[in-house]
């Protein structure tokens, strides 16, 4: 499941937990403790993926309520304005009395709240772990930037959610007696939270996410599977098509002649589909179809022919979208089709980094020069092909680097950083280079980034206000990105 489904899970368990609190108040000891946990843990959840998202912590120390609100209270850097207010209401006042936890009621769906955040945590550190470098294209395109924008808009409206309960938390705990004393500092960090400016500054985050891509598409993909389950639904291709390209991006050296056959069809098929069936391609996934038909390899084995065959059931209903008795139905594939399209983009980035790895290991061979053989008792001479290992210098090679390269970045506006972004998402605002290290950083034919090319900015750096007062996670430079060894192919660019 998306940290989209979660997003909404934890959005609707805030409500419900909302409206629980409006409607009666407090009732035992033990169900105001656990709302109390449950509430800390959703703070803690929040910064958690905050975190996440910007490689690291806004900022270094969190200081208590008193100097949280003077944080607050500044103008500009919204982002260590909003971490502060998060880190600040997670503070749980340990002096409860020693009842236990009852899940009942608010407390229930307060806590189905911070489960579900925690869990699109756990996806998103998936592919960005903390203290590492991402192991995904996904992770490689966070680091970058894309979708960090939207993805810090969504953390802030579920910011807004926790802070409008605790508006209502004082009244629910007001119940008279002795609990009501026993409680006062709960009802103060509530009071606290909703009095602050922690929702005024995560609306500043959320209205500079308002046209930003976000990360809701984002799952884990599972591992190819054996025998491959057969694809008869979109959704369906979508989950072969990332448990496929994620196993190969983690195996590069895994990647045979098969992978880039039946991609590289895979990619035509569904490019065809979103081009109403039109063939007059110049390029892209036609020339990467072509040249990757005329490639052999060793056969894949293991996961890797599980990846395949994974690969082979999504093309095998992809083009099942071709056939001339589903023309009438040509809207809703088209639909379809562009929705396994986005997920291409990430297999041609695949693919292009399998290539330099396969022709490195010298796993791909091309058609040599015949060999004339006159077969025994025979006046007639044949010619036999002969196959030798691929090398950077053949036609084969050129015209598939050039071709996927022509799908992954021909919009990266010549910074190699946003290339790797712009295959999940535009990344919000680049950060500025003077025009040598723009001269540096232009796109050269020669080197192919590999999935070191995005390394997450350290603590306090890629970050710089904008004009709504909001920090951005500014593109990453690929300073640390060369790959040891290996030759250079064409239409690839360099990292230095």
């Amino acid at each position: 499941m998306t940290v989209g489904f979660w997003y909404e899970e934890a959005q609707r368990a805030m409500r419900a937990a909302t409206a629980a609190v409006t409607r009666r108040r407090a009732g035992t000891a033990g169900e105001i403790n656990g709302l109390v946990g449950a509430r800390s843990d959703l703070y803690h959840q929040l910064a958690r993926l905050t975190e996440l998202l910007v490689g690291g912590r806004p900022a270094a120390e969190v200081p208590d309520r008193a100097a949280a609100g003077l944080v607050l209270g500044r103008h500009g850097q919204s982002l260590t304005r909003f971490y502060v207010g998060l880190r600040a209401a997670a503070v749980m006042d340990e002096r409860l009395p020693p009842a236990p936890e009852v899940s009942a009621g608010a407390a229930r769906s307060l806590r189905r709240a911070a489960d579900a955040i925690g869990v699109m945590g756990d996806i998103i550190a998936g592919h960005v772990p903390p203290g590492g470098r991402p192991g995904t294209p996904e992770g490689i395109a966070i680091r970058a930037g894309g979708g960090v924008q939207g993805g810090l808009g969504d953390i802030a409206r579920l910011a807004v959610d926790a802070v409008r309960l605790d508006s209502r938390l004082p009244a629910w705990l007001d119940r008279g007696g002795p609990l009501a004393q026993t409680y006062r500092p709960v009802a103060e960090a509530a009071r606290w939270t909703s009095g602050s400016q922690l929702g005024a500054v995560a609306k500043e985050l959320i209205a500079a996410a308002k046209t930003q891509p976000n990360l809701r598409e984002l799952d884990i993909a599972r591992s190819p599977q054996h025998p491959a389950p057969a694809v008869n639904t979109v959704d369906a291709a979508i989950a072969a098509v990332r448990a496929a390209r994620t196993w190969l991006w983690l195996h590069p050296d895994q990647v045979t002649g098969a992978h880039l056959q039946v991609g590289t069809q895979l990619g035509l098929a569904v490019h065809v589909i979103r081009t109403d069936g039109s063939l007059a391609m110049i390029g892209g996934w036609r020339q990467a179809a072509i040249a990757a038909a005329e490639l052999r390899a060793a056969p894949a084995a293991g996961p890797g022919q599980d990846a395949a065959a994974e690969l082979g059931e999504a093309l095998r209903w992809t083009r099942s979208l071709l056939n001339p008795g589903a023309q009438g139905r040509m809207p809703p594939r088209v639909r379809e089709a562009t929705r396994l399209g986005s997920e291409m983009l990430l297999m041609a980035a695949t693919l292009h980094r399998g290539l330099r790895t396969a022709m490195q290991r010298r796993n791909l061979f091309v058609r040599g020069d015949a060999v004339l053989e006159r077969p025994a008792g025979s006046l007639v001479y044949r010619a036999t092909p002969r196959w030798r290992p691929a090398t950077v210098a053949d036609d084969l090679v050129r015209d598939l680097s050039r071709a996927l390269w022509q799908i992954i970045g021909s919009d990266a506006e010549g910074d190699p950083a946003s290339m790797v972004a712009h295959v999940l998402a535009r990344p919000p605002r680049p950060r500025a280079v003077s025009p040598a290290a723009a001269e540096s950083r232009s796109p050269k034919p020669d080197v192919l980034p590999d999935d070191r090319a995005c390394p997450g900015p350290r603590q306090g750096e890629g970050r710089q206000p904008n004009s709504a007062g909001a920090e951005t996670l500014a593109a990453v430079s690929g300073s640390e990105a060369v790959e040891e060894g290996g030759e250079p192919l064409s239409g690839e660019i360099l990292i230095d």
